[in-house]
């Protein structure tokens, strides 16, 4: 385990910095989400995961959130059967090692629990 910084730009602008002892690691993007996307992927190639709020397999923002945040707020979801709930996070808060999973498991989580919810409908 690595601790590491992560800087962020302003709002305005979407760009992240992954800072540790070793290296520095920039990302920009069209929001927050995005980066931190493009930081997981570099750290999952160099077999890491991110112990963020971002990285759980139950936090996903909705696109109205996620506009209205620039991408860094996101919903926790407590049940596959619960929609959407009113609980939030940043996702750049730490999160537990054991909470993250890598961006492969958390999409097929979120597909999974959407899918919970719309029995019979399309499949996301």
């Amino acid at each position: 385990m690595r601790h590491v910084t992560i800087c962020l730009s302003d709002p305005s602008t979407a760009r992240i910095a992954l800072l540790d002892a070793h290296s520095r690691m920039e990302f920009s993007g069209t929001d927050y989400l995005d980066c931190l996307s493009q930081a997981r992927q570099q750290l999952e190639r160099d077999g890491r995961l991110l112990c963020c709020q971002g990285a759980r397999p139950n936090v996903h923002p909705s696109g109205q959130l996620r506009q209205f945040t620039n991408g860094r707020q996101a919903y926790v979801r407590h049940s596959e059967r619960q929609s959407e709930g009113s609980e939030t996070v940043d996702i750049f808060a730490p999160a537990p090692t054991g909470d993250v999973v890598n961006l492969a498991d958390q999409r097929a989580a979120i597909i999974s629990s959407w899918n919970a919810r719309h029995p019979g409908g399309h499949q996301i």
